[in-house]
């Protein structure tokens, strides 16, 4: 009797992917609309290292392009409390140009957005403080998030600030809300080279 291959099990050549490798095929899947495949990909990786953190941070922007926010929501938690497991106590800095970096400064800021579109404004403020903190040079753009969550602005709307920006090459929407804010809280200071 043959045995039928599992439809989510690695196919040749993949045993030697790593995480990263699955994650970056997965999102230049998505960014051209493949959904469905890079969903495949990531669930491969999933099956392969069940306790990685860049696998469920690509599964929760595969499952926000699907509007599947429950299941969003529930890789946005995998992949922050494996951060948290991994990092206790949160480390002194975790900058953005150390590459294995970024998947846990991905996932603590997904975290904290979604904490802020909940309303649950102590939480996000403490986590959005929290990356400024280990990411200085700030290359993920949470100070305009934090500067967001003071003007009342949802997470959705300062990318779409920032988006806006990126369309026309003028950033002036989001400076100014930042401005704004870091003028009556003075939370971000540009650190120096």
């Amino acid at each position: 009797m043959k045995k039928r291959r599992n439809q989510n099990s690695l196919a040749p050549g993949e045993p030697d992917k790593t995480e990263d490798d699955f994650y970056y095929d997965a999102m230049e899947l998505l960014s051209a609309g493949h959904v469905t495949e890079a969903k495949r990909l990531l669930l491969k990786a999933v099956e392969k290292s069940p306790h990685s953190v860049q696998s469920f941070i690509g599964l929760t922007a595969v499952y926000e392009a699907t509007g599947d926010v429950g299941k969003t929501r529930e890789c946005t938690d995998l992949a922050f409390r494996l951060t948290q497991a991994k990092f206790r106590p949160w480390p002194k800095r975790m900058l953005w140009g150390i590459l294995e970096n970024r998947k846990y400064l991905r996932a603590i800021a997904n975290r904290a957005m979604f904490y802020h579109q909940d309303g649950e404004n102590e939480r996000a403020e403490k986590l959005y403080r929290l990356l400024l903190k280990l990411n200085p040079h700030d290359n993920q753009g949470i100070r305009f998030l934090l500067a967001g969550l003071y003007a009342k602005i949802s997470p959705q709307t300062v990318d779409n600030y920032v988006e806006e920006g990126n369309r026309k090459q003028n950033w002036s929407k989001v400076d100014r809300l930042l401005a704004t804010q870091n003028g009556k809280r003075r939370f971000w200071k540009a650190p120096r080279e």
